[in-house]
């Protein structure tokens, strides 16, 4: 065999290596799309991408009448199947305490070490979640919104929680945007 058919064999070779191992390697690791809105609010992907980790196929259940004004529904983000981030939006008259929703007590809206935060009229962030409730009136006669937020995957972490906080600061606001609440007469 003469030394060019060889060296050509020998780069043909390689480059069939190198063009299988690359694309059974980059396959699926990373061609996850992380959405960019969660439960019909618009959010960043960087401050959404933590709290599915880790991350695969995304999908979204949402309960009947969801968004309905003067309504409580909910909105689940599955991540392969598997439940990862629970949202309760609660239209309602008068205030609420979340800090005594937070209470580990709560199976629904408990958290794991809930501390106040400034956001919203009142909030409460701990290692697995946060609630925020604000003033706005909607067309049903509520005056009250209130969002909780549950994150059931991944390690509970310092780096976690602050990942949690850092979502809930923009999408409590975001998803209040999208409410429409109304504006009080003067």
């Amino acid at each position: 065999m003469s030394l060019i058919r060889r060296d050509l064999l020998r780069t043909c070779t390689v480059a069939a290596l190198a063009s299988l191992l690359v694309t059974s390697c980059s396959g699926k690791l990373h061609d996850y799309a992380i959405p960019h809105s969660i439960c019909e609010t618009p959010i960043s992907r960087q401050l959404t991408e933590p709290l599915l980790q880790p991350i695969g196929t995304v999908s979204e259940w949402t309960s009947v009448g969801f968004r309905t004004a003067g309504e409580s529904s909910w909105c689940v983000v599955f991540v392969n199947g598997n439940d990862a981030v629970h949202v309760n939006f609660a239209s309602h008259s008068g205030t609420m305490d979340p800090m005594s929703a937070a209470s580990p007590d709560d199976p629904v809206t408990g958290l794991q070490n809930p501390r106040p935060i400034r956001l919203s009229d009142s909030a409460v962030v701990g290692d697995d979640g946060a609630i925020a409730t604000t003033h706005c009136k909607d067309k049903a006669g509520a005056d009250h919104f209130t969002l909780a937020l549950k994150v059931t995957r991944g390690e509970v972490s310092a780096r976690r929680t602050v990942a949690i906080e850092r979502f809930m600061r923009a999408y409590m606001p975001a998803t209040v945007r999208t409410l429409g609440c109304l504006k009080e007469k003067e």
